[in-house]
Order: structure tokens, then sequence, then C-alpha cells
């Protein structure tokens, strides 16, 4: 529905900077903050893990000239993804659970997982299994405004270290920067609100009003100016 929706797609250029049909919280600043911290390039094997319907996947393929696998667990979103890109070398998707996954050693150069980890129960194996199919030197990129996993708590002081993934990160000893986006991520879903109550009508002549509804929701469920975030770049020896 998102996908074939004019005022999504108006929404998600608005919003985002661009429309890749985002769900998430990464806009395109954010997107171009990963690409530079990370350094991906052309020479690159990338996995997007928990890609959805592909479209950063394959936005970041063609930007960079890179070899990418998205992956994602609905099997209906990856058959639409390869359909979409079937003349794309750079780009392919496939079905998979990315807290098991079972690709050979040191298959990738980066990974990223853009608000993914979320469906994941166990991070530290989750990170630890990303970082043996990793290459030495290598690099994975997490966006994350879990915090301390606490619903309503005030996280907007909190520093990476101080999170369950820097403190998971610390146990285990392992090299990563972290770029702090708590005050863009705030402006981010005021920026949301707004958008969607200028284009409410236009959702409505649609008939999209649970798009409409959806995304409102996200931006009301919860008191998002207390969220922190962080962009994590974990670099292996």
């Amino acid at each position: 529905m998102a996908e074939q929706s004019k005022a999504h797609a108006k929404f998600c250029e608005l919003v985002y900077g661009k429309n890749l049909c985002q769900h998430g919280m990464a806009d395109m600043m954010q997107i171009g903050e990963m690409i530079k911290l990370m350094d991906l390039n052309s020479k690159d094997k990338i996995l997007d893990l928990g890609c959805g319907n592909g479209l950063i996947t394959e936005y970041l393929g063609n930007y960079l000239g890179a070899k990418i696998t998205g992956v994602d667990i609905s099997e209906a979103t990856i058959a639409r993804a390869n359909i979409r890109v079937k003349n794309n070398p750079n780009v392919r998707f496939e079905v998979g659970d990315i807290s098991n996954l079972n690709y050979p050693p040191a298959s990738f150069t980066k990974i990223i997982a853009i608000d993914s980890h979320y469906f994941v129960d166990d991070f530290r194996s989750f990170l630890l299994c990303l970082l043996k199919i990793l290459t030495p030197k290598g690099k994975i990129g997490i966006f994350s405004d879990e915090g301390l996993g606490i619903e309503g708590q005030d996280e907007r002081a909190l520093e990476a270290h101080e999170t369950l993934i820097g403190k998971v990160l610390y146990e285990l000893n392992l090299k990563y920067s972290a770029l702090n986006l708590t005050e863009s991520n705030r402006l981010h879903w005021r920026l949301k609100e707004k958008v969607l109550s200028e284009l409410k009508e236009e959702f409505m002549n649609e008939g999209s009003m649970f798009l409409f509804n959806n995304r409102l929701e996200e931006c009301t469920a919860t008191d998002r100016d207390l969220n922190c975030r962080f962009l994590f770049v974990i670099e292996k020896d």
C-alpha cells in the first residue's frame, strides 16, 4: 500500500529528503553520515539487514556502485524487490532471519542495520555473528534509538557508552565510534507529525487513511522527545 500511495511518496519526500518508501528514522542526512563514517564505496560488498522493501538498499547500490545484498524475513517483500532489480548486477535480495545468518566467514566488507536490530532478542550473539561474516578491517553500522530499552525514560542526555549497545561493545572490547543524532531525531519526529497534518486530505482522498493513521501513531504512541539516537560504527580488527 505504501509503495503505491502518492500521498505517502510525498510524505517521504518531505520528511526524509527522498522517497524510498521509508518506515524508520534514517533520513537522507543520516544515510549520508553513514556513508561517510563507514567509508562505503564502490569496492565494498555490503549486507543490509532487515531491508524491508529494499529501496534504500537499491539506492545505496546505485549511488555507490557497490555490490549490496538486502536481507529481510518477508518473502513477499523480497520477491517484489528482486523483480524490481532483476537487471541490476549490483543489487540482490534474499529472504532470511537477521538473527540467524548463515553466510561464510568474511563474506562482507561492510554490514548495515538501519533500525532493524530491534527484532533481535540477543544482541550480543547477533553482533558476534556479524563479526564472523565480516572481513578483517570491515565495519558494521547500526542506527539505534533503543537507549536503555525502558519505555518513557528520558534518554536525551544519554551518552553512547551508557546505552544497551554501548555496554555490549565495551564488554566485547570492540573499537567503535558513535554519532549522536538525538537532536536531529527529535526534529525528525516533529516534522513527521507536521507533514502528516498537512497531507491528511491527500491520504483521505486516495483512500489511504490506514497509512496515515499508522504513521501518525508512530509519532504519538510514545513521547518521542525523550528518545536518544546514535549511529554506531564498529570496526573489526
